[in-house]
């Protein structure tokens, strides 16, 4: 497998599905770009608005002859959406999905792959508060992080191919295991947005007492409930199919709240100080590192073994020290036993930290300036 990707399958085409497949329309590699929604309104507006070359009358008619295909429907729907497509599905195609949980959608789809066909999951960590084709555009994934996630199943030259195409969209790739990636997402997210609903039903319960409740809520309150006017059914669907992490978290926050709680009783202001403080330096360190630019690109290179899970262990050996692969290429020399991965890294001092750590895990990596 090498190259780019000619023809793609888009199946969902709400607000993501659409604007991949308008994404993937606009991209030079791409011959060809058809859709398919379950919903004959939003075919039907999908087709008007000429978000790809064909809105199909059904999902098997979308993907034939395609060796890409997106599930772009809710995290609820994609197993079953995979299922009505699997027998349409060509050997070397690459099957991916954008759901927000990773772990069982991965390991069901990898037990029912057709010989020959690759499955890479994937989740784009963008949006918008809109919803429906009709809010689709092509850069919503543009300048985005859009996390890859590998197993020892993976196929080196298709991920190679997926993680090209992704970046190719203007996105930026990050590879991590599917159960480090439900646990992040269940972190930096779903327990978030749990959060804000909790704050909204404490808040709605209140109005009964205080009338003027909402009238007197301030920019605080605001920034810290928008999210909880998330689709329902999409957050019910995520928060059932990620439970066991997110009540881990929810207990850890508990044990949080019983802290804080024992602190104000106990008037223990150096406890809360300390609170406080650590909470604004990792704040201040999370709007740095959102606001750092690309200045510099560096290539490493080592051999690897051509083995299964190589390139899985590799992308999330990087992906671990929270550093993006701005590209990667698997070069095959010789034919053998080995073959050489080229990494491209953002900037001398993450270059530095991913040979350190490559090197410390047996790959003889070099680094140099692109």
């Amino acid at each position: 497998m090498s190259g780019h990707f000619r023809k793609a399958a888009v199946i969902g085409t709400g607000l993501m599905g659409g604007s991949l497949a308008m994404a993937l329309k606009e991209h030079d590699g791409i011959e060809r770009v058809t859709g398919y929604d379950i919903s004959p309104e939003t075919r039907r507006k999908a087709a008007d608005l000429g978000i790809a070359d064909l809105i199909c009358e059904s999902a098997q008619e979308a993907v034939a002859g395609c060796d890409l295909v997106f599930l772009a429907t809710s995290a609820g729907a994609i197993l079953g959406a995979f299922s009505a497509i699997r027998d349409e599905l060509e050997p070397g195609a690459v099957v991916t999905d954008i759901a927000s949980v990773k772990l069982g959608i991965t390991g069901e789809i990898e037990e029912n792959l057709p010989a020959g066909v690759n499955y890479i999951g994937g989740h784009p960590m963008t949006g918008s508060e809109q919803s429906g084709v009709e809010s689709a555009r092509s850069d919503l994934f543009s300048a985005c992080y859009y996390l890859l996630t590998p197993t020892k199943n993976t196929d080196a030259d298709a991920f190679g191919k997926m993680h090209r195409l992704i970046s190719e969209l203007g996105a930026r790739v990050i590879s991590m295991e599917p159960e480090l990636h439900d646990r992040a997402v269940s972190t930096i997210s779903h327990i978030p947005h749990l959060m804000s609903l909790l704050l909204m039903d404490h808040a709605i319960r209140e109005k009964e007492e205080i009338k003027s409740l909402f009238t007197i809520a301030a920019g605080g309150f605001r920034d810290m409930t928008r999210i909880a006017a998330g689709n329902p059914g999409l957050w019910v669907d995520i928060a059932t199919q990620n439970r066991d992490f997110i009540v881990e978290g929810l207990k850890s926050m508990g044990s949080g709240i019983d802290r804080l709680i024992s602190m104000l009783m106990a008037e223990d202001r150096d406890g809360m100080m300390n609170l406080f403080t650590e909470a604004r330096r990792g704040r201040l360190e999370l709007a740095l590192s959102a606001g750092r630019a690309i200045e510099e690109i560096y290539e490493i290179s080592f051999a690897a073994p051509d083995k299964p899970g190589v390139i899985s262990e590799i992308s999330t050996a990087v992906g671990s020290l929270g550093i993006n692969i701005e590209d990667i290429e698997i070069v095959h020399p010789l034919v053998g036993e080995s073959g050489i991965l080229n990494l491209k890294i953002d900037g001398r001092e993450n270059a530095g930290k991913v040979v350190e750590h490559l090197n410390g895990l047996g790959y003889r990596a070099t680094v140099r300036g692109v």
